[in-house]
């Protein structure tokens, strides 16, 4: 003869403070298991450390960037400079050669 199975055990009940609860919703019932809050606890703990791995990696691959961009900016400005002093050169150069060549234009042609 089988006997009737037995009814499932339930684990006890807490009571939990409920925050952002409506006026009449007050506490939270919910089964407590002490395995449950444990392997919660160190599920959260774990997913914590992997939130602040991320957030390191993140603000080191920021840090870094910040890095590379003052450097490049620092490199366009140092080319800039050196681009300006030859236009700068070029520039009176070109002034000098066509004074020069104008005079001896006028010169050439005021001779004959």
């Amino acid at each position: 003869m089988k006997l009737p199975p037995s009814p499932p055990v339930e684990p006890p009940l807490i009571r939990r403070n409920h925050r952002n609860g409506a006026a009449g919703e007050d506490f939270d019932m919910k089964p407590f298991d002490d395995h449950d809050a444990t392997s919660e606890g160190e599920s959260t703990k774990q997913l914590l450390r992997e939130i602040r791995d991320l957030l390191k990696s993140g603000v080191r691959s920021k840090e870094e960037q910040r890095y590379e961009d003052d450097r490049e900016n620092e490199m366009k400005n140092d080319w800039m400079l050196a681009a300006a002093v030859l236009d700068r050169i070029c520039a009176i150069v070109f002034v000098i050669i066509f004074v020069v060549g104008t005079l001896i234009f006028f010169i050439a042609f005021a001779s004959r």
